[in-house]
């Protein structure tokens, strides 16, 4: 894969994310949001320093696996989806699921 295709597919997440984001407030309340935006700050802070990386770490030093920091930004995505939508039980049911997970790590 070149990097150009690499870039331009993280450009394309990045901006879907920031549009989730940007919907995800109107549904959910302050409860909901607040642990939301600072489990979704920790999870976007791990980043593989090169393609294939194994490990990856968060700003706050703790290290996980790649996949593992995948499935956690997909479950926030989910949530803020949900939030989007009006469904606050899905949105805390996703949420509670990463934070269970960062907790016991």
């Amino acid at each position: 894969m070149s990097t150009r295709w690499i870039k331009a597919a993280a450009a394309v997440i990045v901006l879907s994310l920031a549009a989730v984001e940007a919907n995800a407030d109107t549904g959910c309340d302050a409860a909901v949001n607040a642990p939301l935006r600072g489990a979704e700050r920790l999870v976007s802070s791990m980043r593989s320093d090169k393609p294939g990386q194994a490990r990856v770490f968060a700003a706050d030093g703790s290290e996980y696996t790649a996949g593992a920091a995948r499935w956690m930004s997909a479950e926030l995505g989910i949530a803020n989806r949900a939030c989007a939508r009006g469904d606050s039980a899905t949105a805390i049911r996703h949420l509670n699921g990463v934070r269970k997970f960062l907790r016991t790590h």
